[in-house]
């Protein structure tokens, strides 16, 4: 409703087409508040018209709503083919030092005391793939 000379007036478009001039040249009525919402010609109800600003507003949501979607599909469509498949092995992480105490004094080194690789039974996975484990004997 919009205010004119301190009246509330209500704008509208008659859809009696072929018999009502207004609606042929679809001009819109405007009716004092109080009064009946009906053409000044053909007397046939108005259709109720906003003063412009709604239309223009839906059309704009409408946009930025189609632009919103095709924005979140490239998104989508960017981190695909950005990101890559992680794959599972383990991080290139310092295998860490592994030291022995020196031999006693008048002991002999033996073979079998030199740091060997552990048995097949508690090796671990990582250890077996890259052929660190010795078979049980």
């Amino acid at each position: 409703m919009a205010l004119v000379g301190g009246l509330a007036v209500k704008s509208g478009k008659c859809s009696n087409f072929g018999n009502c001039s207004l609606a042929d040249a679809r001009k819109t009525v405007e009716v004092p508040a109080g009064l009946d919402f009906v053409c000044t010609e053909c007397g046939k109800s108005l259709l109720l018209t906003d003063a412009g600003a709604a239309g223009g507003n839906a059309k704009a949501l409408v946009v930025g709503g189609l632009l919103l979607v095709v924005l979140l599909a490239a998104t989508g469509v960017a981190w695909s083919l950005f990101a890559g498949k992680k794959t599972a092995a383990a991080p290139n992480a310092p295998v860490p030092a592994v030291t022995a105490s020196p031999p006693a004094a008048g002991s002999v080194a033996k073979p079998e005391d030199a740091l060997q690789p552990p048995l097949s039974g508690n090796c671990s996975d990582a250890d077996a793939q890259a052929g660190l484990c010795r078979a049980k004997p």
